[in-house]
């Protein structure tokens, strides 16, 4: 691995420039002269698939935070879109580490897989941040930090929100158990909509992108119980079903409550057109920009943030401020 003095001390200034953006500098920070031909560093983040809408802003982030810092920015996916293998995850982490970064950003998405491979690498002397995945793994796999999302409070907030609206019995579309974020967050949920009852269906993540399947599923529950006031997804990638359910359901579905975790196109314009409630953010340009930010800032002077856990979110997003979203989400930011 190439040594941080070598690799680092001609980015002082655009590291400054990041920092005063987000309000960290509290000095002077002044570029030193360095020749052209200097290395840059190489930062790999690992993450889902680039064509998923939710990781676009996620990848947008991190390859501006390479273009504003000067360090080489390099986004690998483990497998297609969806949840890849745990297999595949930490087979690509593996990868990452051959390729004998500077540091790396993991989405830690299988701990019980990926935990000891993650470790690996802290023990190499690579650096590692966990974001987007991994809340609570950082002090167990070594890691500097972790950006991004309390699951389980991210559920718990959707159900507060939703609860907030009169809804006193919620049909969850959520996924199979097993996948620890997605599993917190519908626990999470059923906590915060506490008193309420909270129906949960579960459906195989292979199917989280059959629009029909997931409808016909909605409708099915709702239809065969007329308690249910409400629909809750756990993820956006389940939301435009969702939609879609709502509109077949008639008038009833216009007497209902909607919210979602994430964003995504159908979703912003669900809360503009009125058909959500509100919609809970994880702001995840933050989840790319962010860890970089922090990596450089150690690379270069061994300091970090006094907290190892910088959350990202939930914001809630309703009608009232969801059309600037949709001006951002057309720039890859939300």
């Amino acid at each position: 691995m190439k040594s941080v003095k070598h690799c680092l001390r001609r980015w002082t200034a655009p590291i400054g420039a990041a920092l005063l953006a987000f309000g960290l500098a509290g000095t002077a920070w002044t570029p030193a002269a360095v020749s052209e031909e200097e290395e840059k560093p190489l930062i790999i983040m690992l993450g889902n698939s680039a064509s998923e809408a939710f990781w676009q802003p996620v990848i947008h982030g991190f390859e501006q935070a390479g273009e504003d810092l000067g360090f080489e920015a390099r986004f690998r996916a483990p497998g297609p879109k969806g949840y890849a293998s745990a297999y595949e995850y930490t087979l690509a982490v593996e990868n990452a580490i051959a390729s004998k970064p500077d540091a790396l950003i993991i989405a830690n998405t299988r701990p019980e897989a990926m935990n000891d491979t993650i470790k690996s690498a802290v023990d190499q002397g690579i650096p590692v941040i966990l974001s987007n995945s991994g809340f609570g793994q950082q002090k167990i796999v070594g890691a500097l930090a972790f950006i991004g999302m309390d699951e389980w409070l991210n559920g718990r907030v959707g159900g507060e929100q939703l609860k907030k609206t009169g809804a006193k019995h919620a049909l969850v579309i959520t996924l199979a158990p097993g996948i620890p974020d997605v599993d917190n967050r519908t626990g999470g949920f059923i906590e915060g909509f506490a008193p309420g009852k909270a129906t949960t269906v579960e459906v195989p993540k292979e199917t989280v992108d059959d629009t029909v399947k997931l409808m016909n599923a909605m409708l099915a529950n709702v239809e065969k119980d007329d308690t249910i006031d409400s629909i809750f997804s756990i993820g956006g990638n389940l939301s435009a079903s969702m939609l879609i359910a709502r509109e077949r359901l008639g008038e009833r579905g216009e007497s209902m409550h909607f919210g979602t975790i994430d964003l995504g196109d159908p979703v912003v314009r669900g809360l503009v057109d009125g058909k959500l409630d509100f919609a809970l953010d994880q702001q995840q340009y933050m989840q790319g920009y962010l860890p970089a930010v922090f990596l450089m800032m150690y690379l270069r002077y061994d300091i970090m943030p006094a907290t190892d856990f910088i959350p990202t979110g939930p914001g809630i997003i309703t009608a009232e401020n969801a059309a600037r979203i949709i001006e951002l989400s057309a720039q890859q930011i939300r």
